[in-house]
């Protein structure tokens, strides 16, 4: 069917989009080639683990459905070793550039794998358990990420910077608004634009929630 071809895209766009990410971040956090590996194949595969736990697909798509596995490290090395190669674009503009270019690459993953996430519960038959499978969306999108940081040693981007999760929430609603009237196809389609154009405005934007700004304590004592 039509709507099966559009998951099999947003999925291998997700997967690439979300193994660069993370094996960049290993790169920037001087990781050895097994670490950024591990971040690069945890980005790609860790929200859709999370996904196939809630509903009781074991074992996880990644285990058994190995061909998304291997596009995320395969990818990952390349990263690794095009950075390796030529390290001392590290401290130079292109590092610069190519990170602005990564928050596309990481919008494009956030967009693709939350409507990856939905489509897969509604597949399933969880189609009237909009809750459901509003959660499978945003944990696909958003639990590879989490992972990623958590591994790296710092706090997850989604929870201190922009508009991140909130993107996936109004995509995620407009899948749900035009599913039963439009089709998969269309609500897929819809729903990845919708994720997409918010992620990318409020980057551009700079929109942000709002937070507490709290003085690190030690910051104020050194300046007593």
């Amino acid at each position: 069917m039509y709507y099966e071809n559009i998951q099999f895209i947003l999925e291998f766009i997700g997967t690439t989009a979300f193994a660069i990410s993370g094996a960049l971040l290993g790169v920037r956090r001087s990781m050895d080639v097994f670490g950024t590996l591990v971040l690069g194949l945890v980005t790609a595969v860790g929200g859709g683990m999370i996904r196939d736990l809630t509903l009781g697909i074991t074992p996880p798509a990644a285990f058994t459905d190995s061909i998304w596995t291997l596009i995320a490290v395969v990818v990952s090395l390349l990263v690794f070793f095009s950075f390796y190669r030529r390290g001392d674009h590290l401290n130079s503009r292109f590092l610069i550039t190519f990170e602005k270019y990564l928050v596309f690459f990481d919008a494009l993953g956030l967009a693709a794998f939350t409507i990856v996430g939905m489509n897969t519960a509604a597949q399933i038959g969880y189609v009237n358990q909009h809750f459901l499978i509003l959660f499978c969306g945003m944990a696909t999108g958003i639990g590879g990420g989490i992972i990623r940081d958590l591994l790296a040693g710092i706090v997850p981007f989604v929870f201190i910077r922009q508009i991140y999760a909130v993107a996936s929430f109004f995509g995620g609603i407009l899948y749900l608004l035009t599913y039963q009237s439009l089709g998969p196809s269309i609500a897929m389609i819809l729903g990845f634009t919708g994720v997409l154009v918010v992620r990318l405005l409020s980057y551009m934007k700079k929109w942000n929630l709002p937070r507490v700004i709290v003085e690190d304590i030690e910051e104020g004592r050194q300046g007593q």
